[in-house]
């Protein structure tokens, strides 16, 4: 099922971007986005007052359909444990596909990952909605995909 959803995602962004979108280099997500890896190799950089240079007081995070963070405090917590996990985890950028419609950026990207030497990758699509320059929700349907199958897998 959520292989079939991030499909229509991907499809829906291949569709929407190249007619519609902007270019996509300063938007909102890719920015948080470059923040978030460099902060993932740095302990103690998920802080509530991070987040929030890069989103709404109220944002959300949705992921395969179920709420996972709320609020600033809620992003902080929730990558705070990811982090705590050990591991490397990387939102691959430039995104595979990107694009803004009005206060929507859709994309479509690689999420690569290490944990306890085994390597992951999953890859996802979604959008994120955009409220006073700050991201106010965050939505991705994400599967998983063969490391070995995509070269965006590969840890660098």
């Amino acid at each position: 099922m959520f292989k079939r959803t991030l499909l229509a995602l991907a499809l829906g962004l291949a569709a929407v971007a190249p007619a519609h979108a902007k270019p996509a280099k300063a938007d909102a997500l890719t920015r948080m986005f470059t923040w978030w890896n460099a902060a993932f190799k740095t302990p103690g950089a998920y802080t509530p007052a991070a987040f929030r240079a890069y989103f709404t007081e109220d944002a959300t995070l949705t992921i395969n359909g179920a709420q996972v963070a709320t609020g600033v405090e809620g992003w902080a917590k929730h990558f705070q444990r990811i982090q705590g996990n050990g591991g490397i985890v990387e939102i691959v950028l430039p995104f595979r596909k990107v694009g803004q419609v009005g206060d929507t950026i859709y994309t479509y990207h690689v999420i690569r990952s290490v944990r306890s030497s085994v390597a992951g990758c999953l890859l996802a699509g979604g959008y994120a909605t955009v409220r006073g320059g700050k991201i106010s929700a965050v939505v991705l349907s994400r599967a998983p995909i063969d490391a070995s199958s995509d070269p965006d897998c590969a840890m660098p």
